[in-house]
């Protein structure tokens, strides 16, 4: 096939023309580096190695400028790649990148879990239902959190004394309480315990913190 025309494509992408039609879109580095230019006669089978080169190429760019602004898991780059790339595509990509250690599971995890702790102020539960919405194996979670999980007793306590201190104030709020407590990740024996040391604290009386069990 004849390629009797170039021109060059937003994305810095080179379009390969024969006969005013349109063949294919390349990435225009590579083009540049294959010596691709009107007037070069390709096989089939050479265009779809092409193809298939320039798409790998822009499949690695996107993926690095998106973890170059934040972490992702295997799961989520791998679904953003696959809006604008083939399945094989991306699974070679995903390998590269776990090859060169620009995206890593572990790490990734690492970095969830010290948020889901200090700034959402999570349980081990949710923060394993968290990770794995990411793709992060329950076995993998679990290992971490032994390292670097909340100190959940203290957790609630923290919240009880400060988010939800102004909702106990009557067996309503009470009650709210622990079920945002247990949405976030929390046994209910360690909120009802949590609950009876913030009555004993405060001089409440037990009566309201200890019907919920």
């Amino acid at each position: 096939m004849l390629i009797d025309e170039t021109r060059q494509h937003k994305g810095q992408l080179v379009g390969l023309y024969c006969e005013g039609e349109l063949i294919v879109s390349l990435d225009s580095g590579l083009a540049a580096e294959r010596g691709v230019k009107a007037g070069r006669e390709y096989s089939v089978g050479e265009l779809r190695g092409l193809l298939a080169e320039s798409q790998l190429r822009r499949a690695k760019t996107k993926a690095l400028r998106l973890l170059n602004y934040r972490d992702y898991s295997r799961r989520d780059i791998a679904a953003k790649l696959r809006q604008d790339f083939d399945e094989q595509t991306v699974s070679a990509v995903v390998e590269y990148l776990d090859e060169t250690g620009a995206s890593d599971d572990t790490r990734y995890a690492e970095n969830m879990i010290r948020h889901l702790t200090d700034r959402k102020r999570y349980g081990r539960r949710r923060i394993i239902q968290e990770l794995a919405a990411k793709g992060i194996d329950r076995e993998t979670a679990e290992s971490l959190l032994e390292k670097s999980g909340p100190d959940e007793p203290a957790a609630i306590a923290g919240l009880l004394r400060g988010k939800f201190r102004s909702s106990l104030g009557d067996s309503g709020g009470i009650r709210r309480t622990i079920a945002t407590l247990q949405r976030y990740g929390y046994e209910m024996s360690d909120i009802m315990s949590a609950l009876r040391d913030y009555a004993e604290s405060e001089d409440k009386s037990d009566d309201n913190y200890s019907n919920y069990e």
